[in-house]
């Protein structure tokens, strides 16, 4: 195992390449729904049109080499069997779907970085393979070459990790002849970020990558998940009415690492929550989001009061105050992705807006994952879109839909829906240090402009 300053793929002579794939990965971005896949909640995210270009090269006449470059980095990994076998037989010794972590003590001062995530992937993957029994693994036929390039921002929240691994998962897959269906090769993706980058994530972010479809978001229901890692999902086509706006993205330029910062500790506060509630009310649910859909729940009108129930039934609990704000985010975010669905199905766009700007509050005050360069972004974006609107003769009824924080938090972007007629003049003011966000952060920001995209395509071709 080695890793190289520069490109370095490996080379072969013509006749030495036998097969050449090309595979497009797009990164993500949460409409609404945060937090909500492994609490048995509802999401509903779309697929970007930036995301990862994989060409992998297939040679014959060597084997047992494995050579991975990324040129957005300018750094090129080598591996070979030997490497990748002995973590496959640790991840199958204790179960694949085990989220127990792998230390890779090659990697280990940079265990987060890209080849983390490259190596999880193969070592998941054969362990995959042979749990089901199947022998080809493609490395031992012949040497792989991966040349990856991505104009994904990194650390922004917009899943740069879930594209690299449905991506590696997804040529093996097609390489080994074992057809594993999206499904699991998004839970082997998700293992991956579990067991060799240490976060414990939903299954959001690599079904939306994998399975988006154009100018549709992407609803999915992990009501199941909990228990059988079982998922719904159906597709949202907005009302024509959102067709004059753009889905912009605000990089706060602010890095978030899910696995340092409280994720994780996150996670572990809706479970414990939903134990002691389990226990409180004699019910064996399975999820946060299971609880939510309980008539008992559903009753209750404002998240105030939903949030002094859940007081309530935790009084006993150790730290029951943090626990009832981790729940009450949880369960109520559910019923805002299902306003949000009907306000983008009947074009209900000021419904929509509450929904986001709801959403985000309760990321604020509740889960509390967002940071003050978050929330001073929102407040720039409005400040400066209301600045617009005061100097058009006619602007549109409702020139901005949201803002909200998208993705893990503690940094990362915001997502809002602008009026298209104000993209231009958002984008110029933004691109200029002159401007309230840069003002009072220092910070320049990045703005993206883009729409909901295809998920994961695949080109094939053989050439021997």
């Amino acid at each position: 195992m080695q890793i190289i300053q520069g490109a370095q793929p490996l080379t072969g002579n013509s006749a030495s390449v036998i097969q050449n794939l090309v595979s497009f990965t797009p990164g993500r971005v949460n409409l609404i729904g945060e937090h909500t896949d492994y609490n048995g909640g509802m999401v509903m995210p779309a697929a970007l049109h930036l995301g990862l270009r994989s060409e992998l090269k297939v040679l014959a006449g060597t084997s047992n080499e494995i050579c991975v470059v990324s040129r957005s980095v300018n750094q090129t990994l080598k591996l070979d069997s030997a490497d990748i076998a002995p973590l496959a037989a640790r991840i199958l010794s204790t179960g694949i779907e085990r989220s127990e972590r792998v230390e890779i003590s090659e990697t280990e001062t940079q265990s987060h970085s890209w080849t983390a995530y490259v190596i999880g992937c193969f070592a998941i993957f054969e362990a995959a393979l042979k749990s089901r029994q199947i022998g080809r693994i493609p490395w031992h036929q012949n040497s792989l070459s991966f040349v990856l390039e991505s104009n994904l921002p990194q650390g922004a929240g917009l899943s740069s990790s879930a594209s690299l691994c449905v991506s590696l998962l997804s040529q093996l897959n097609v390489l080994s002849g074992a057809i594993l269906d999206a499904a699991a090769i998004a839970r082997l993706a998700m293992y991956v970020e579990h067991r060799f980058a240490g976060t414990k994530c939903g299954l959001m972010d690599q079904l939306a990558v994998l399975c988006s479809r154009a100018g549709f978001y992407t609803r999915i229901d992990f009501l199941e998940f909990p228990q059988s890692q079982d998922f719904h999902i159906s597709y949202a086509r907005a009302h024509e009415s959102l067709q004059y706006y753009a889905l912009v993205i605000f990089k706060t330029g602010v890095t978030h690492s899910l696995a340092e910062s409280a994720y994780n500790e996150r996670r572990m506060s809706c479970e414990s929550a939903l134990r002691a509630l389990n226990k409180k009310l004699s019910l064996s649910c399975s999820s946060l989001g299971e609880l939510a859909r309980l008539p008992r729940f559903q009753s209750v009108e404002s998240e105030s009061q939903f949030l002094n129930l859940l007081e309530q039934l935790l009084e006993t609990e150790k730290e029951s105050k943090i626990l009832a704000r981790r729940a009450c985010h949880a369960m109520r975010e559910n019923s805002r992705v299902l306003e949000a669905a009907r306000a983008l199905g009947n074009g209900d766009l000021q419904a929509l807006s509450t929904a986001m700007r709801g959403s985000h509050s309760s990321l604020d005050s509740l889960y509390e994952v967002t940071c003050p360069e978050l929330n001073i972004a929102c407040t720039a974006v409005e400040r400066t879109v209301h600045e617009m609107c005061s100097r058009k003769s006619n602007p549109p009824v409702l020139p901005l839909i949201g803002p909200r924080m998208t993705g893990g938090g503690f940094g990362g972007s915001t997502v809002q829906l602008l009026h298209a007629s104000l993209c231009d003049g958002l984008l110029e003011r933004f691109a200029s240090t002159d401007n309230p966000y840069t003002s009072e952060t220092g910070i320049l920001p990045q703005l993206i402009v883009t729409k909901p995209s295809a998920g994961f395509s695949l080109g094939f071709e053989c050439l021997n």
